[in-house]
């Protein structure tokens, strides 16, 4: 598999973008006032998108780098058939 810089980088946008999602909900979580209903929801999509996107980064990044079970054959495979055509 080659080295694939780009999409490495893509990956870490979207883990970093994620983790400056969070820090903003955490940071807005001790300014939102008690009763207020509509900041606590903003700040709940904050923190659950952004952790959303780093484990989607995090998944991304380990399968463009072939860490997970069964992703180095698929792709050892992919390049095979792809040089029988």
């Amino acid at each position: 598999m080659d080295n694939n810089k780009a999409g490495n980088k893509i990956w870490l946008g979207f883990i970093g973008g994620g983790m400056l999602a969070t820090i903003l909900g955490f940071c807005a979580l001790d300014l939102a006032p008690g009763g207020a209903a509509a900041p606590v929801f903003g700040v709940m999509l904050l923190l659950t998108g952004g952790m959303l996107s780093c484990l989607a980064g995090a998944v991304g990044m380990a399968g463009m780098l072939a860490w997970l079970p069964g992703m180095a054959e698929a792709e050892h495979a992919n390049v095979q058939g792809s040089a029988n055509k």
